[in-house]
């Protein structure tokens, strides 16, 4: 099969967010079972087309400024040209876009091949969680919005990646059912499992201290003033724990400005400035090893479509405290000894959380929690699932297209 993936965000240039990972990683999994794959991605040079591992990578645009609407008018324009250039060129048979950002939009005005959208998340979500910043970047994610949900009306299927986001493209978009199918994103299981390392030592945590890790950008969305809150409560049971926020900062604190200057004035007024670390980025390889290193992982996000660090985690072996949101949601059906889910936006629930979890794993060790926890993510999702599900899906709908050929 030919397949080409519409994403403005693909390692390593332009790893920006959750699409760049998944795609970067289903991308890889299918070339495995024999497909051909092509990405259409930012350029952040200039333009090129070149091929990493099998995958054809087509870099285009001239403008790569994050968040800028003019950036994205200038990607979404060369990405439609250089799609059709790849369908007549390649022969593409299956092309799926990126949901959020309405990547497909300009594509769906005249399909050549079934158009399938990718629902990771949705700009929806940033407005409810009043994440932007200014009228200018609620009108630009307004925009945003009602164009993605244009394209998924237009779209042959979507492809959401948890039961909560297929219920709000249901609720809130007024999808058909008939045309949403849930294909939950994959863990590379053999990049991500428990390592040895000498991380803490690089990081000066000590060997004795019980580490409490939480990963994703420091804003509201992700629940960082949510933790912040929770710490004193925590270090008033538990002095020695230590606490590591992987994440790059944003002006989003609820008293306006930097969130990491938010958490660290919150810190100096508690007592508690030592106890924390920042860190803004760490390559795949190190953060699996500080995953392997923590005690215990810490999810506070509000909202989340999904929440792709549980699962990295729990695919490290590491139990997990985390909001009832996304993923969490459907995993706290499982029963697991090392998963304690909490209301999302409650800083007490939180900190007892914590402290439970950290006592549990005193108590009873961490061998039990480790294995239930990875053998759930190794048999439920890995990239070898997923990728048995994407196939499934474009099957479908090409026999579907074949049929409607057939009987004109």
């Amino acid at each position: 099969m030919k397949i080409a993936f519409l994403t403005r965000e693909y390692p390593p240039d332009t790893l920006w967010g959750g699409p760049a990972i998944v795609y970067h990683e289903l991308a890889r999994a299918l070339v495995k079972r024999g497909h051909e794959v092509h990405v259409i991605c930012q350029a952040i040079d200039k333009p090129r087309d070149y091929v990493d591992r099998g995958v054809w990578i087509h870099r285009v645009g001239t403008n790569p400024k994050r968040y800028s609407p003019i950036a994205r008018i200038n990607y979404s324009f060369y990405a439609w040209q250089k799609l059709k250039e790849v369908i007549r060129k390649y022969g593409v048979e299956i092309v799926e876009a990126v949901y959020w950002s309405a990547e497909g939009f300009l594509y769906s005005l005249g399909k050549q091949t079934p158009l399938v959208l990718g629902a990771q998340s949705s700009a929806h979500d940033v407005i409810k969680a009043k994440t932007y910043w200014g009228v200018r970047g609620l009108l630009s994610l307004k925009t945003v919005s009602f164009l993605a949900d244009l394209t998924a009306r237009r779209a042959d299927k979507i492809i959401a990646n948890s039961k909560l986001m297929y219920d709000e493209l249901v609720n809130r978009v007024h999808l058909c059912p008939e045309k949403l199918e849930v294909v939950y994103h994959a863990i590379n299981v053999d990049r991500f499992r428990f390592v040895e390392s000498d991380i803490r030592k690089r990081l000066k945590v000590p060997q004795n201290a019980p580490l409490v890790l939480s990963v994703g950008r420091l804003e509201p969305k992700k629940g960082t003033d949510i933790l912040c809150q929770a710490i004193p409560q925590v270090l008033s049971e538990k002095s020695e724990v230590r606490f590591i926020f992987i994440g790059k900062d944003t002006n989003s604190s609820p008293k306006g400005g930097s969130m990491r200057q938010y958490v660290i004035n919150e810190a100096e007024t508690h007592h508690f400035l030592d106890r924390v670390k920042f860190i803004d980025f760490l390559s795949e390889d190190e953060l699996i090893q500080l995953y392997s290193a923590c005690d215990l992982f810490v999810f506070p996000s509000r909202h989340e479509s999904f929440g792709l660090p549980v699962m990295e985690a729990m695919a490290c072996g590491k139990p997990v405290v985390a909001a009832a949101t996304g993923i969490v949601l459907e995993l706290q059906s499982h029963g697991l000894k090392g998963l304690k889910v909490v209301p999302p936006n409650d800083a007490g629930e939180l900190s007892r959380g914590i402290i439970e979890m950290l006592q549990l794993i005193e108590k009873d060790g961490k061998r039990q929690i480790a294995e239930e926890n990875r053998k759930l993510i190794e048999t439920r999702f890995s990239l070898a699932v997923q990728a048995d599900r994407v196939i499934e899906v474009y099957n479908q709908l090409l026999k579907k297209r074949k049929r409607k050929k057939d009987e004109r």
